[in-house]
């Protein structure tokens, strides 16, 4: 018999489940050749007084072998390997060999490592801070629970859990283009939208199907890192040209048409990021006669609409395009959850039918059981009261935060107050560099971006987005107060 108390190391305190663990461990056993087929394992009584743990967890590791066909349990004889397992035949290890104690730590051959994006970093959202991005703790999480719950265990939506269709539900279309017909002034239909996981796939899938290695796009300086990541992992040539209080500058991307040929052109025209400014009317109808003369595409990318304080938001530039130049690009993760990953990309039938023949070499379909649920979410006003309620909270917050700004970091911070959107574009004086304090203020347990993601060039702007939809007033008070005595000092 194997030495079983030896092989089947249990961590009782950890996550994964006493039974599981003596599972996993069989099966590994079983895999490795340790066991061939037919082999009889010791009984559950006998297992259970070697590991010390009740015998009924042994009896359920048994069943859950003999679930995944590793063992068959037989009554009145006992439990043994399948027959069916393939003979295995593990050569002895020679002197010169060692047993692997670990995981290989690198691979064996060359990773090529792309030069483009930067390596993931935690998020520090377990630490307070001014975070970009919408407050998890608003979210309507009982109505949402109901919400999947109900979409579950209704038998006409069994169907939705396997393959569905590639662009998305149908129903969730549907709604999405009636919702953003109402809010944003559009004409789609269902067939004009994909849904994906967020809008930074869409934009991925864009580049995959739109451009080729050498086209040249422009993009705002400064513009938002990954939209500009995705186009450089493209190999796309990218032109910035500057923004000002009105938006980018359109009589500088007419200037670059004029010198060369244009493939398209990346905007946040509601509230550009990172600097919060919306772009004027005048410069939309501009830009789209632009487009319409030199012939390249907008990419507009309306992150945030539905967050807007003062007067009524203009309208996307995709509601005023008549000639299909526009390609929009939204998402619900603002609006209800990051982690709800739901975006969509709008724009006219063909390409949308392009998009979702790709979408499927990378990801077959999205989430049908999040887009029902979101389907129940709007038609039964949830989603409608929760933008109501959160854009009060988050009001109050954005007024709060900028008063405090104003008053105690004149002259050190330089401000504009957003229109919308969940964050404040912050200059800093340059005797007080970001980098530094951001990790000054780290270590008083509290997150300051330190601005470089936002760094088009060599120069560094010292600028950095300051989140306050993410904290309450109290949380915004105690931070501002540590940040100021760290500039103080």
């Amino acid at each position: 018999m194997l030495p079983w108390k030896s092989i089947i190391l249990l961590q009782k305190e950890g996550e994964c489940p006493v039974y599981l663990q003596i599972a996993n461990a069989i099966s590994l056993e079983i895999k490795k050749g340790h066991l061939g087929p037919g082999v009889k394992l010791p009984g559950t009584r006998q297992l259970s007084d070697l590991l010390d743990v009740h015998r009924i967890t042994v009896v359920r590791a048994y069943e859950e072998l003999d679930a995944q066909g590793w063992i068959e349990m037989r009554p009145a004889q006992g439990s043994f390997t399948s027959r069916d397992l393939p003979e295995s035949k593990p050569r002895l290890l020679t002197k010169d060999q060692k047993r692997a104690s670990a995981f290989a730590p690198t691979t064996g051959y060359d990773v090529p490592v792309n030069k483009w994006i930067k390596t993931p970093a935690s998020p520090n959202r377990h630490i307070v801070g001014f975070h970009d991005g919408p407050d998890p703790r608003l979210i309507p999480v009982n109505d949402i629970a109901k919400a999947f719950r109900s979409v579950m265990v209704k038998k006409v939506n069994a169907k939705y859990t396997s393959y569905v269709e590639t662009a998305g539900v149908t129903r969730f279309r549907t709604i999405l283009s009636n919702y953003l017909n109402d809010s944003r002034g559009l004409q789609t239909n269902f067939e004009n939208i994909l849904i994906s996981r967020g809008s930074t796939m869409g934009l991925y899938l864009l580049t995959t199907v739109l451009f080729t290695k050498g086209d040249t796009v422009i993009v705002a300086d400064p513009n938002y890192y990954y939209a500009d990541r995705t186009f450089l992992n493209a190999g796309m040539d990218l032109v910035h040209v500057p923004v000002d209080d009105s938006g980018i500058d359109v009589d500088a991307i007419e200037k670059v048409c004029r010198k060369k040929k244009i493939k398209a052109i990346y905007i946040t025209s509601h509230h550009h990021y990172p600097t919060t400014v919306t772009l004027c009317a005048a410069r939309r109808i501009r830009l789209l006669d632009l487009a319409a003369q030199f012939g390249f595409i907008i990419i507009e990318d309306d992150y945030d609409y539905d967050f807007h304080y003062c007067s009524s938001p203009i309208l996307p530039l995709v509601s005023s395009d008549t000639k299909g130049m526009v390609i929009y690009i939204g998402t619900l993760s603002k609006t209800l959850s990051p982690a709800m990953r739901t975006g969509y990309v709008i724009a006219p039938v063909n390409l949308i039918r392009e998009l979702a023949r790709i979408r499927q070499i990378i990801d077959g379909q999205g989430d049908p059981i999040l887009e029902l649920a979101l389907c129940d979410l709007f038609e039964d006003g949830t989603i409608k009261r929760h933008l109501k309620k959160s854009l009060h909270e988050y009001h109050q917050r954005r007024d709060f935060v900028c008063t405090q700004l104003a008053n105690r970091f004149a002259g050190i911070i330089n401000f504009r107050p957003p229109d919308g959107g969940l964050a404040i574009w912050a200059k800093f004086d340059p005797a007080i560099p970001l980098p530094k304090l951001s990790e000054q203020m780290k270590a008083e347990n509290v997150i300051l971006s330190n601005g470089l993601i936002h760094n088009s060039g060599a120069a560094s702007l010292n600028a950095t987005r300051m989140g306050f939809g993410w904290m309450t007033i109290d949380e915004s008070a105690k931070a501002l107060d540590i940040l100021e005595s760290l500039v103080k000092r």
